[in-house]
């Protein structure tokens, strides 16, 4: 160990006085708590932890190393075998100062000023260090601080996302279940809505059969009693019947073509007709009642309007008639004036016409304008007594001239008079278009308008009536048509009549016990299309199928599409129009 040759200077002289080598190691001892020792035990083992070191005195063997080169020194007590190393960076000025006489130093003072430089540094250093060690600990316990309350944060706030998330699965669920409760509201108040609005319709479909039958009778009968031999009196209590059936029946056509409305069932029917002929007409229905409260009644169609439209015929025309009988009810005198005129072109076959009833009757306040055309308003209470009506006939021509796509509205002036006027497109045709303007809606099934040949003695009709009064009336209109008329009265009994004898035409009644119209229409077309329809009579040996033409009570359009889809022909609505009757058999039967 005395030979090392890695240190510079060895020091192993402890009795010869020397106060040199005694200082440096006090200096050393003030130096071991900020150096780094290695300490190494007689076994070899090295360790770093600071061993207890008795002083010196001279009896005590001790050898010291140094090395100026990298500032280490090396101990050895060899009583209490021990051996330490160590890095001592102002080493070099230690040794210089203490022994300059073994490295040569000229000048000791110098190294001296060096050492104090050092020593200054060394602690100026501590003191650095000392600092950054405060503040190396503050920062870590902020760190420590930050790092908790960040983990803190962390925490809360997964914790409240987990809360939030509970809550969003909760009100999910409360969500889902409100609107499974809600659909089931919904679909249960739907269902009770389309039950209720199917009562209604049956009701309502009912209800016009109920009435519609009698009121058969009374128009039919006060109109047959009005072409037979009466006295002056006699012939105005049949005309003020008929009259006043007239009025109830258009009352119970207002009644239902609202119920329709309101139902979306209302369809228009789509046929070709002449517009020149339908204003005329329209207006000649009212030139007698208009001459009796002395009122002057004109129309005027613009003359670049053609005669042929295709269109819904029997709306435009219900809607004429409301005006026009508005009109005629609220005029005492001056006139009425009807005009068509047209607006413009919108391409095509389309233009847009106006058409407008203008009256000098009592007018309507300006403040009642706007509802006049709601349900059940009228332009004063007042005019419901003095008048009549229910104001159901202007919002029905609302929705009519909203369903052909127009517009309709009114001027008037208080006591001076007022103008109704709508706007609607229509559809021009040429002669040779007729035939392909129609819809399914049209209550003539196709092909169905040939004439027959008549059997020998005239025409033969079977009328197929389970009402006893309604037998009696349709047998008078017929015979007065020169008819030969059979009486079945349910559908069984004129499957046998027509096994039986032929017929040039069948009226067949719908409602009817045992087998109704429908049932009856329905097997007599499967006859006609099997071998068993050659054992009737009627069935037999014809060139086209029997002409069957419904009869009902029932006005409802699904009604008359469905007689047309059972095979009927045509199909008459009660009561039966005399006019109506005419044309049917004109339509199906040659003269005899």
């Amino acid at each position: 160990m005395l030979d090392d040759a890695s240190f510079d200077h060895v020091f192993a002289d402890f009795e010869d006085g020397r106060e040199n080598i005694r200082r440096f190691l006090g200096i050393l001892g003030l130096l071991l708590p900020d150096l780094d020792l290695i300490f190494e035990g007689d076994d070899g083992t090295k360790t770093t932890e600071a061993p207890y070191l008795p002083e010196l005195d001279n009896t005590d063997l001790a050898v010291l190393r140094a090395s100026i080169a990298d500032g280490s020194v090396g101990f050895t007590h060899c009583r209490g075998r021990l051996y330490a190393t160590a890095v001592v960076p102002p080493l070099a000025g230690y040794l210089l100062l203490l022994f300059p006489e073994q490295y040569s130093i000229s000048d000791p003072l110098a190294v001296m000023g060096q050492m104090v430089t050092n020593c200054i540094e060394l602690a100026r250093n501590r003191f650095e260090q000392h600092d950054l060690a405060i503040v190396n600990e503050q920062l870590q316990r902020q760190i420590e601080v930050m790092k908790r309350q960040h983990l803190q944060l962390i925490e809360d706030n997964h914790r409240q996302f987990r809360i939030i998330q509970q809550k969003e699965k909760e009100y999910a669920r409360e969500l889902e279940s409100e609107i499974a409760g809600r659909t089931a509201e919904l679909r249960e108040t739907n269902q009770r809505l389309e039950t209720a609005s199917r009562m209604k319709s049956d009701f309502l479909a009912n209800m016009s059969h109920e009435l519609r039958t009698p009121m058969n009778a009374i128009i039919g009968f006060s109109g047959i009693l009005e072409e037979t031999p009466l006295n002056g009196e006699q012939l105005d209590y049949a005309r003020t019947i008929r009259t006043s059936a007239d009025s109830l029946l258009a009352l119970i056509n207002d009644i239902l073509d609202l119920a329709k409305i309101e139902a979306g069932k209302l369809s228009l029917e789509i046929n070709p007709y002449d517009l020149k002929e339908l204003v005329e007409s329209v207006t000649a229905m009212f030139r007698i009642p208009a001459k009796e409260k002395g009122v002057d009644v004109s129309w005027y169609i613009d003359s670049q309007l053609t005669d042929q439209y295709c269109g819904d015929s029997n709306r435009l025309r219900q809607i004429l008639v409301n005006l026009l009988g508005n009109a005629m009810k609220f005029t005492e005198s001056g006139g009425i004036e009807v005009r068509v005129e047209a607006l413009r072109d919108t391409g095509g076959d389309e233009i847009q016409v106006r058409f407008s009833v203008r009256d000098t009757g009592i007018g309507i306040p300006a403040e009642r304008q706007k509802a006049i055309f709601e349900k059940f308003e009228q332009a004063d209470t007042s005019t419901t007594r003095k008048y009549g009506g229910t104001g159901l006939g202007l919002s029905i021509c609302a929705q009519l001239v909203e369903l052909m796509g127009g517009t309709i509205d009114l001027t008037s002036t208080s006591g001076k008079g007022s103008c109704f006027f709508f706007v609607i497109p229509l559809i021009s045709i040429r002669e040779d278009e007729k035939e392909s303007c129609g819809s399914s809606t049209i209550k003539q099934a196709a092909g169905s308008s040939v004439h027959l040949k008549v059997s020998e003695g005239g025409r033969r009709v079977l009328l197929v009536e389970d009402n006893p009064v309604n037998q009696k009336l349709a047998m008078l209109l017929l015979q007065r048509q020169g008819c030969l008329v059979q009486v079945a009265n349910d559908g069984v009994e004129a499957l046998e009549r027509l096994k039986d004898d032929f017929y040039d035409l069948v009226f067949m009644d719908i409602q009817m016990p045992n087998l109704d119209g429908l049932g009856a229409t329905r097997r007599i077309r499967e006859l006609e299309r099997t071998e068993e329809g050659a054992g009737y009579r009627a069935l037999a040996d014809r060139d086209h199928p029997i002409p069957i033409v419904g009869l009902s009570a029932h006005a409802r359009q699904e009604d008359q599409d469905q007689c047309l889809k059972v095979g009927m022909d045509a199909y008459l609505t009660k009561p039966i129009i005399k006019d109506q009757l005419i044309k049917v058999i004109q339509r199906f039967l040659a003269d005899p």
